[in-house]
């Protein structure tokens, strides 16, 4: 008997949809990349309720992981980052043609989420969305970005990596987005950003400045706050009336909200010194 693993799309939620990341997957698998092989999709919402996709059931756990198992889920991920998404032909709606253009298109993206979830306009969103373009470090690069890395968003068995999962987020940008995604906030569990840091450069030979660390920090506090804003539209218009929803579109959001302001106020505090 074969088993197979069903993915939905959530209504909108953190404004994914079901093609998007069905591309980035099957060219990704073709690319030798460890992703679950997709059998079907089905883009009409009557079937189920919602549009959805069928995978391969992937052996293994995705729950926390040995020491080896996420020195290889490291190690993988910063293979993806090396990846020439250039020939691999990635069909995303967004190509940046310089390096900057990807943090201007990302900004925007969340913001039009944030927008469309949201029920009253959020000046410290708008604000940190300006100082988020204004203040973009110099030494970015373009790579393929998984948008959504974490200690429970692949599968491994044993000491190693079986399929990366969660791939909704993913687009050509900096590849410090990842690391601070992960180091910043995924995987807060495992171990404290400081530690991450060195981790990363100890595992992969990537060094990132604390000046560099401070600005993706702020940009994936920002890209969680838009994200999660859309939980709340998603509970008030009743397409999920799970209180959890409400939770994610207020407090949650409000917690990465304060986090980034303090962060963007202590950068203006230094600028007036």
């Amino acid at each position: 008997a074969r088993s197979f693993a069903l993915r939905v799309e959530q209504a909108g939620m953190f404004g994914t949809n079901t093609l998007d990341e069905v591309r980035t997957m099957r060219s990704m698998r073709a690319a030798g990349f460890p992703v679950a092989n997709i059998r079907f999709v089905e883009f009409d919402p009557a079937v189920i309720g919602t549009p959805f996709f069928v995978m391969d059931w992937v052996e293994g756990s995705s729950g926390p992981p040995n020491d080896a198992a996420l020195r290889d889920y490291v190690t993988k991920l910063h293979e993806l980052h090396q990846i020439d998404w250039r020939k691999k032909e990635i069909p995303f709606a967004r190509i940046p043609s310089v390096p900057v253009d990807a943090v201007h298109q990302q900004v925007d993206r969340w913001m039009d989420v944030h927008r469309w979830g949201r029920v009253l306009p959020e000046p410290l969103l708008e604000e940190a969305a300006t100082w988020l373009k204004r203040n973009a470090p110099d030494d970015l690069h373009l790579t393929l970005v998984h948008g959504d890395p974490g200690p429970l968003n692949f599968i491994h068995k044993g000491d190693e990596v079986q399929a990366f999962t969660d791939w909704e987020f993913s687009h050509i940008g900096d590849p410090n987005e990842d690391w601070l995604f992960l180091g910043g906030m995924r995987g807060r569990g495992v171990m404290e950003p400081p530690q991450w840091r060195e981790y990363i450069a100890d595992v992969t030979g990537h060094v990132i400045t604390k000046e560099t660390w401070a600005y993706w920090d702020v940009f994936n506090q920002f890209k969680g706050a838009c994200a999660n804003t859309s939980a709340l539209r998603i509970f008030i218009t009743g397409a999920n009336p799970a209180p959890n929803m409400a939770a994610i579109g207020t407090a949650l959001k409000l917690s990465m909200v304060q986090h980034l302001s303090t962060i963007i106020g202590m950068s203006y505090a230094r600028e007036g010194e």
